[in-house]
């Protein structure tokens, strides 16, 4: 497999077609940083503590991958509404749509932050954001094919990938990577694309996703005043 690595800056995004766009995502230590890296084939992405959205990216064979690393969900180190700023940026970084978000899961640290972590994207990018989704589990050679398939029928595991469609892929931590694992990978990610017809996730998506949403408040909050309407009436 052919790697040519390159970097960009935020306002040099590529129009082709065959580009491939990711964006990662995950709690604070997930290893977010460590995949975009095994993926480029370099070290483009410092694997420390990452406050800012960062784009990079690299050639694999013929297809140009752009990659953005994302903050933790749950940093101590970001308010919520700075991560929700670094989230929108991520968006602007992948212009003119991510085609799939990687959603990464430890198996070592696999909590309850990593269920919450679902309502957490839904808030900041819609539900709609999950037919984009992919989870990525990482440490696969830490468990056994028993232990494994234990864990991939547990009810915690299955409410977090059923999310994404139950769209996951298991992948070994990063002194156990190497390119034929990222080759499947990538196999993998190319499958969810075909599946959304190459169609890729954009603002005007998580914008109509958002005023679905308001709507939806406003209309109950609509139908709550014309109940206490009526009732002030019978009164």
């Amino acid at each position: 497999m052919e790697v040519i690595f390159s970097r960009r800056s935020a306002n040099e995004h590529s129009g082709d077609s065959q580009d491939l766009r990711i964006v990662l995502l995950g709690v604070s230590g997930a290893g977010k940083s460590v995949i975009g890296n095994a993926i480029l084939g370099q070290d483009a992405f410092k694997e420390s503590r990452t406050r800012e959205s960062e784009i990079q990216t690299g050639r694999i064979e013929d297809k140009n991958i752009s990659i953005v690393d994302t903050p933790g969900f749950f940093s101590t180190h970001l308010t919520d509404e700075e991560l929700q700023e670094q989230m929108m940026k991520s968006l602007s970084l992948a212009h003119p749509g991510p085609h799939v978000f990687l959603l990464i899961i430890n198996l070592e640290t696999f909590e309850e932050d990593e269920r919450n972590v679902i309502e957490k994207i839904q808030e900041i990018f819609g539900a709609r954001v999950f037919k984009f989704t992919m989870v990525l589990v990482t440490g696969r050679e830490k468990m056994s094919r028993k232990e494994w398939m234990l864990f991939i029928l547990e009810e915690k595991f299955r409410e977090l990938v059923g999310h994404c469609r139950d769209n996951y892929y298991a992948i070994n931590s990063k002194k156990e990577i190497n390119r034929s694992h990222i080759a499947k990978l990538l196999e993998k990610i190319d499958e969810t694309v075909k599946q959304n017809h190459n169609q890729h996730f954009s603002n005007e998506i998580h914008l109509m996703s958002r005023k679905n949403s308001v709507t939806f408040v406003s209309s109950g909050f609509k139908s709550a005043l014309q109940s206490v309407h009526i009732e002030t009436k019978s009164l």
